[in-house]
This record gives structure tokens, C-alpha cells and sequence, in this order.
């Protein structure tokens, strides 16, 4: 290479060409220089050591790519056209989002001022011009290295956290199930009093969150005005009445958590004796009862702390939980005084259990997506119906069996016990895969699989649950979007080859070629665009259908006399490649629908007839109104008797190259193209949209055909009699 063109050394481009790194530097790297030539070494250099480029010519338009998608990496010229590099450099720095991407200085001043104010602007690194490509290489590996082991770094951190705040939630909600557990088991006590679960609450919330002392307060309750208890048990520290009181108008009717700090106490005396006992920070949590706070529990902090969020749910769990506790506990002895009525109030509560049983089963039930709930070891203990409809079996068939039986190859089990392996971490298993129903059929499916741990034993896996959701659609969709966009780049591409030429043959050989030639010419760009026009146009017409833009003007409509206007409009098409072109119509052929549409669906039946029909073949096309019996399938294909109504069909047939048996089942998919057709312009378009267009006019289409033999292809609309 001996490009001299600035900053380029003309020995280090010989590195473009070395096969890249055992380990790729995969990053994103954004190039900002105004030198196409200098953007397109260093863009070939990074895409050979794997990373993603994009590149910038100005300051303006580096500044709005790295704002839309932040790189790992910014290469910045100094000398930009609009905005001077440091510039750059400083409005990159002043976003929050861009404050740590890495920006190296690409730069032919050597002055130390200049890099001085770089690093000032916030550059981290320079390269020199003419710049050593090895280097740059070895600099852009090393920053993509360390920014990737940040994350690494950073993501560890995360997790230890989470699993931190994990094992405090598990200790909480152990706690609290535990709580729970001993209200219950203490409500039908005889010497039960409501002193008990007050007493209980305080030493759950001191071992939950590290506090002391902690109050509970129950105004109205018992013989005394303020039924109370402590944690440790210590009445010498326990507040007076006048404070209690105050701290329960500070809790007021609010059902959340909150937070007090001692010196914002309006109460001189309330503040005082805080002070006295050196609580500088109070949680005061409710007791709600019946929809109102019943009671206030009241934890003391010796230092200013803050409670976060989940400290405060568990608070607020814990009050919930007291209060249905004590609430229960009224309730019993109120029933225990009215036990002539106990019968009655049992089976109201037990019909409400059943309500709410059957809620929830007819939920489960009726859950669009497949539910399966395993054991550890992966045996199905519970399928929705879901589940049966997905996999083919019967839910006898599923219940007792492993999970991971149910795929008949290989690498469908090994993907079992992989996932079983992930979720026995603690972690949710999200992915795709092929799976196959019990006749071999196989779908697609994205499934999220998640643990179910022992309550006793934090940790300990006890089960999976497994949500499926079948995307067979999707992919299908997908797989023909790949068809569609492999077959459209083909078809654009050979008319786009043939103007090219011919343009071009017209520009340079303009003056040596003669009318007739010219002419001709002309003539071929402008059938090759009037190929482009229609490829297009159908591509534009299905997304008008799918989109809801296609609008309808139906009036009463001559069906048999469209079809003559729109086959004489195309019989010079049929005579030029030599087919014999026969059009047969009755009379007052009445439809209702929109003129414009049903021209199309017409035009686009005899275009396929005339477009796969050999010259010296034949294409007829006629319109009748049904008899009212079915005729022969072969002569007007999908049509069937119906109980009650009068029909219009429509067909044309040829004698062309024929469908084989396993495609006419498709021939109205989009984007569908039969094999020994690919070499036929066309996008696979026309039939679907043929479909779509008689469809939303209230008819069906149908096909029969033989290979060799030909194909006759029919619609059928409602007969409008006038």
C-alpha cells in the first residue's frame, strides 16, 4: 500500500490484512474522523479483531451516536470540521451515561500543552499521527479488556449483593412464617391474652432488624387505657403515658411504616426523653385492624440510621401479620360466645374457602401458557390443561413421569439436565428450543424455568416450575421473513443488474449506437423497472392489508364483465409470449365489493397463469354462477356445497409446468415459492394477497393442479341478485 494520505504510516497498514488474535476484543467502538480514507483503516483494523464499529465524520454526529448507544470505546479525532475534538471530549464527559466510555485522543500535534488540555477534557489515552497500527491495536485490546473485566467485577458485586439481600429476606419471612405459626397455635388457649402476640411482634422485629428496646402499644384494649408490651422485657425504660400517645399521633392513621428522627420532634417533652435515653431514631410500624390502625409498634435506634424499603415491608408485613393475629383472636372468643350461631358462621367461612379454591383453579386452568411443577429431581407432580393441549399428552400420561423423558433426542435431554443444574443454583432458566409433542410433531417454545425452595431450609431446592409458551408462529414468521427478504434482494437485484447495464451501455456507447438500438434499450430498463414497480407494489400492498389501511368502497359489482375488461388489458401479455388467451363470462355476474381490489385479485391470477405457462400453451379464464351442487373437484377446485346462499366463481387455467402435491397446501402462504418456480420472477406475494383481498369480500380460494399438466386456480364471492 503506499497511500500517503495524513496520518497514516505506510508500513502499519500491512496489519490490516494478519488474521486477527486468538482472543477477540468483541466491543463496540465508535471512530469519530473526517477522513474517509483514516476511518476505513482503522474500521477494517477493529472488525478483524472482532468488534463492532460505527463510525462518525464531525463532532455533531459523534456526539447524537454516542448519546443513542453509548460504546465501550470512542476514538476521537482532534481536527473535526465543526467542533474542535477537546469539545467533543467535554460534552462526552458531561453525560452521566458517557461518563466512563474510554475516549482516546487521535491527534498530530506532539505540543504537551495540547495533550495537558486533553486529559483536562477528559480524554484517557492518545494516539499520534501517523498512527502505528499495532499499537493502536494493542490499545484498543487492552481498554476493551479492562472495561470487560470491570463488568465482570461490577456484576459479582450485584450478585453478592442480591444473594446478601436474599438470605436477610429469607431470615425475615422465616421469621415471620414463624410468628405466624405461633399465633395460630396459641389462639384456642385458654389463658390467651392479647399481651402475648404484642410481646411475640417486639422480639420478632429485635432479632429481624437489630433494634432495642422495641414497644407495642394497643390504645383501648383491656382494663387499662394502653395495652402495651416490650422487648427485652424492662419496665423501668418503658416511655410514660404522655410519650406513648405522642408517638402514636405521630404514627396517625397512615397503614405504612414510619420513620422518626429524635430531633425533628415537635414534643419538647417527648424530645426530652429520647434524649434521655439516647434514641436518636424511631421505626414505628402499625397495627392494622379492620382497614384502620389498631395499634402502633415502636422500635428504637441508639444511632441515625436510615430503614430501607425492605425493612420497612417486613415492618409492615409484621403489623399486618399482629393485627390479623389479635383480630383472630377477638373473632374466636366472639364465636365462643355465640355458639348457638357457630354452625352457621363455619360453613359462610368454609364456603369461602371454596370460592376462593375454585378461584384459583379456574385461574390455574384456564392460564394460556403451559404450566408443569416438578419435584427437585425433575418428576411432574401438577400439569394445567395448557400443557396436555401443547404436548399431545393426556395428563394421566404426564403426572409421575421425568420432565426430561419427554424429549425424544439427545441433545433435548442433555438441555433438560442442564437447566435442571442452573435452576438447582437459585437462578430462572430463560430460553428457546425445539421440543416435540407426543406424535413427533415438533414446535418451538420459550419457556422460563424457576426454583422452588424448602421454607425450612433457605437454599434447598424443592421443586421447578416450568412456563411454556409456544412461539411456533413467531419463528415461522420468522423463517419466512428470511424467504421473503432472500427472495426480494434476489428479484431487485437482477432488474436493478439489467438497468445498470443498459444505462450505462447508453451512456458510454450513446453516440455509436443507432435508433433502433437506443430504443431498444430504453425499452428493456423500462420493463425491468416496470418489474421493480410491481415486486414492490406487492410488498406495499400486503403491509396496506396488514395494517388496517386498506379501506373498501363496496358498490354492486359485474364480476363476469371486470373479468372480460381485465383479460383483454392483459391479453397482449399472453399473445407476446405466444399463449392462446380465452376469456368466458356470463351475464350480470353481481357482486358486492370494492372494483379496485377484485381487478387485482383477477390480475393477479391471470399474471401466474400467463408467467408459468410455456409459450404455445394455453390460459383461459371464465366466471359462472355455481350450480347448486358441488361440481367435480378438479374443474373448480375448494368449492363446496352450502346451506344456503347462491356463489359466483371465478377461475383460470392453464396448461403450464403444474404444482406438486406436498406445495399446494402453501401456495397462498406469503412469501411461498415452489422449487421448479425459482427461476420465475416474482416474490410469492400475489397469491397470498389474492387470498387477503377475496377473503375480506366474504369468499375462498382453492387450487388444483398436476405437475406437467397445468393448474386451475378459483375464487368464489356471494352472488348480490339485483
Amino acid at each position: 500500500m503506499t497511500d500517503q494520505s495524513p496520518g497514516v504510516r505506510t508500513q502499519s497498514p500491512l496489519s490490516l490484512d494478519e488474521a486477527p488474535d486468538s482472543e477477540a476484543h468483541a466491543g463496540a467502538v465508535l471512530i469519530v474522523d473526517d477522513d474517509p480514507v483514516m476511518r476505513q483503516l482503522i474500521r477494517s483494523l477493529l472488525e478483524s479483531i472482532g468488534c463492532a464499529v460505527a463510525c462518525a465524520m464531525n463532532g455533531a454526529d459523534a456526539f447524537h451516536q454516542a448519546i443513542a448507544r453509548p460504546p465501550d470505546l470512542i476514538l476521537l479525532d482532534m481536527m473535526l470540521p465543526d467542533i474542535d475534538g477537546l469539545d467533543v471530549c467535554r460534552q462526552i464527559r458531561s453525560q452521566p451515561a458517557l461518563a466512563e466510555v474510554p475516549v482516546i485522543m487521535i491527534t498530530s500535534l506532539s505540543d504537551t500543552d495540547v495533550r495537558w488540555h486533553s486529559l483536562e477534557a477528559g480524554a484517557d489515552d492518545f494516539i499520534a499521527k501517523p498512527i502505528d497500527f499495532l499499537e493502536l491495536r494493542a490499545r484498543v485490546g487492552s481498554i476493551l479488556r479492562l472495561n470487560r473485566y470491570r463488568r465482570l467485577v461490577q456484576e459479582r458485586a450485584n450478585r453478592q449483593r442480591a444473594e446478601e439481600e436474599i438470605v436477610c429476606r429469607n431470615r425475615e419471612l422465616s421469621l415471620l412464617n414463624e410468628f405466624i405459626a405461633s399465633t395460630a397455635t396459641r389462639l384456642h388457649s385458654l389463658d390467651w391474652c392479647i399481651e402475648t402476640p404484642l410481646h411475640d411482634a417486639c422480639r420478632v422485629l429485635t432479632e429481624a432488624l437489630g433494634l432495642s428496646p422495641v414497644f407495642a402499644w394497643m390504645p383501648g384494649y383491656g382494663r387499662a387505657a394502653l395495652t402495651g408490651a416490650s422487648y427485652p422485657d424492662s419496665s423501668a425504660i418503658a416511655p410514660p403515658d404522655d410519650v406513648v400517645r405522642g408517638l402514636i399521633a405521630a404514627q396517625g392513621h397512615t397503614t405504612q411504616t414510619v420513620v422518626v428522627v429524635a430531633e425533628e420532634v415537635q414534643s419538647p417533652a417527648i424530645r426530652n426523653w429520647l434524649h434521655s435515653h439516647h434514641a436518636e431514631t424511631i421505626l414505628l410500624v402499625p397495627i392494622p385492624m379492620s382497614g384502620i390502625v389498631a395499634g402502633t409498634l415502636a422500635a428504637f435506634s441508639t444511632t441515625r440510621r436510615s430503614f430501607d424499603s425492605r425493612e420497612q415491608a417486613f415492618g409492615q408485613s409484621l403489623g399486618s401479620a399482629l393485627g390479623q393475629a389479635i383480630e383472630s383472636a377477638l373473632l374466636h372468643r366472639q364465636l365462643q360466645r355465640h355458639v348457638d350461631s357457630l354452625e352457621e358462621i363455619v360453613a359462610h367461612r368454609t364456603h369461602e374457602l371454596q370460592v376462593e379454591r375454585d378461584r384459583t383453579q379456574a385461574i390455574l386452568e384456564a392460564l394460556g401458557e403451559a404450566v408443569i411443577v416438578t419435584d427437585a429431581e425433575g418428576v411432574i407432580s401438577y400439569v394445567n390443561p395448557a400443557m396436555t393441549e401443547l404436548s399431545g399428552y393426556a395428563s394421566e400420561e404426564l403426572l409421575g413421569r421425568n420432565w426430561c423423558n419427554l424429549q425424544h433426542d439427545e441433545s433435548a435431554v442433555t438441555l433438560c439436565h442442564h437447566i435442571r443444574q442452573y435452576v438447582a443454583t437459585g437462578r430462572t432458566w430463560r430460553g428457546e428450543f425445539e421440543s416435540r409433542q407426543r406424535n413427533d410433531a415438533t414446535y418451538d417454545v420459550a419457556m422460563t424455568v424457576a426454583p422452588i425452595f424448602t421454607p425450612q431450609q433457605p437454599g434447598k431446592l424443592a421443586g421447578m416450575v416450568s412456563i411454556q409458551r409456544d412461539i411456533t408462529p413467531i419463528k415461522d414468521a420468522e423463517r419466512a421473513k428470511d424467504r421473503f427478504i432472500s427472495n426480494v434482494s434476489h428479484e431487485l437485484r437482477t432488474p436493478l443488474a439489467v438497468i445498470t447495464l443498459h444505462s450505462g451501455n447508453l451512456e458510454t456507447l450513446y453516440d455509436r449506437l443507432g435508433d433502433n438500438q437506443r430504443r431498444r434499450l430504453i425499452r428493456e430498463i423500462r420493463n425491468q423497472a416496470d418489474v421493480l414497480n410491481d415486486l414492490i407494489g406487492d410488498v406495499l400492498e400486503l403491509s396496506r392489508i396488514d395494517s388496517g389501511r386498506l379501506r373498501m368502497d363496496e358498490r354492486p359489482i359485474d364480476l363476469g364483465a371486470l373479468l372480460v375488461v381485465e383479460g383483454n388489458q392483459l391479453r397482449a401479455l399472453a399473445e407476446r409470449k405466444g399463449l392462446q388467451f380465452e376469456v368466458q363470462s356470463g351475464e350480470r355476474l353481481i357482486v358486492q365489493g370494492d372494483e379496485s381490489l377484485l381487478r387485482q385479485a383477477i390480475r393477479n391470477l391471470i399474471s401466474n397463469a400467463v408467467k408459468f405457462t410455456p409459450p404455445g400453451g394455453r390460459v383461459r379464464a371464465e366466471c359462472a354462477l355455481m350450480e347448486t351442487h358441488a361440481p367435480p373437484t378438479d374443474e373448480w377446485p375448494g368449492y363446496t356445497d352450502v346451506e344456503s346462499g347462491e356463489w359466483i366463481g371465478l377461475r383460470v387455467i392453464d396448461n403450464g409446468i403444474g404444482i406438486a402435491p406436498e406445495d399446494l397446501s402453501h401456495l397462498f402462504d406469503r412469501f411461498y415459492r415452489v422449487q421448479n418456480q425459482m427461476g420465475v420472477p416474482g416474490t410469492g406475494l400475489g397469491l397470498a394477497i389474492t387470498r387477503e383481498l377475496v377473503t375480506r369480500h366474504g369468499g375462498w380460494t382453492g387450487v388444483a393442479s398436476l405437475p406437467g399438466k397445468g393448474s386451475t386456480f378459483a375464487f368464489y364471492l356471494p352472488y348480490a341478485a339485483e
